[in-house]
C-alpha cells in the first residue's frame, strides 16, 4: 500500500528578503567610500588671499613728542596707529615692512621775530611773523624693521624709514592775518627719515597672540631733529 508523503513548502519571498537584510550590511561596509582629500583641503584655503610666509599685523597706542623743548611744548599726546606685513624668517628673526599715523594734537599761538641782513650796508631788516597752532598736526611713515627674540616673550625692535610730517602751523605776517608765509623753520612741514628702536612683549589672549610695546623714534630733517616716543599694544596674525 502506497504511503502518501508530504512536502512542506516555506515561504520563498519571507525568507529571501532575511537574507538580503542581512548581506546588504556587510556589503556596505566591504566597499569604504570614497574620499577627496584634495578638494577638502581647496574649500578650507578660501579665505587665505596672502603667501603663507606672510602675516598680517596692526597696533594701537599713543605717542607724543619729547625733544626739542620748544617744539615739544606745541603739541599734546596723540593716538598713534600702525599696520603692515610680518615674514618669519627664523624663530627669533622676523621681519616687517609698517605703515604709521601719528596724531598730534596742536595748540597755542606764538610770534617770531626774524631777522635778515641786507639792504643799506651794516643794516639788519626785521620781519615779524606769527604762528597758529591751533590746528591739528600728523606724522606719516613707512618703516622697515627687524624684530630679534631675546626672551622667551620678549622681542627688540629695531627699524628705519621715510615719513612727512605735517606740523599743523599756518606761518602769516601780524598785520596781514590773512596771508599766509611759505617759509621753512624748526617745527615746519617737511619730509625727513626715520628711525626707531623699541621693546615688545607678547603674550596670548583667548586665541590671538597680542603684544604691548614702547618706540622710541627720531626724525631727522634740515630745519630740526625731532625725538618722539609711543606706548601701543598691537595684535599679530597667525
Amino acid at each position: 500500500m502506497p504511503v502518501a508523503v508530504r512536502h512542506r513548502h516555506f515561504p520563498a519571498i519571507p525568507a529571501l528578503v532575511v537574507t538580503l537584510c542581512c548581506v546588504a550590511p556587510c556589503a556596505r561596509a566591504a566597499v569604504p567610500e570614497q574620499s577627496f582629500p584634495a578638494q577638502q583641503a581647496a574649500a578650507s584655503d578660501t579665505g587665505q588671499f596672502l603667501p603663507r610666509w606672510l602675516h598680517l599685523h596692526g597696533s594701537i597706542g599713543y605717542g607724543w613728542m619729547s625733544s626739542p623743548r620748544r617744539i615739544r611744548e606745541r603739541y599734546e599726546a596723540g593716538q598713534d596707529f600702525e599696520f603692515g606685513l610680518e615674514a618669519r624668517v627664523q624663530p627669533r628673526l622676523r621681519l616687517r615692512l609698517n605703515a604709521e599715523y601719528q596724531v598730534l594734537p596742536a595748540l597755542g599761538e606764538l610770534r617770531y621775530t626774524i631777522l635778515n641782513t641786507g639792504g643799506r650796508v651794516g643794516g639788519a631788516l626785521s620781519d615779524t611773523l606769527s604762528f597758529d597752532w591751533q590746528q591739528r598736526g600728523w606724522l606719516g611713515a613707512s618703516r622697515a624693521e627687524a624684530q630679534f627674540r631675546v626672551l622667551p616673550h620678549a622681542w627688540l625692535i629695531a627699524g628705519g624709514g621715510y615719513g612727512y610730517l605735517e606740523s599743523g602751523v599756518r606761518p602769516y605776517h601780524f598785520d596781514d592775518p590773512f596771508g599766509t608765509v611759505d617759509i621753512v623753520f624748526p617745527g615746519s612741514s617737511g619730509w625727513g627719515w626715520l628711525g626707531s628702536a623699541g621693546l615688545r612683549y607678547e603674550f596670548d589672549l583667548f586665541g590671538p597672540t597680542l603684544g604691548v610695546e614702547t618706540r622710541w623714534s627720531a626724525f631727522t630733517r634740515k630745519q630740526d631733529d625731532l625725538q618722539l616716543w609711543s606706548v601701543r599694544i598691537g595684535w599679530q596674525g597667525k
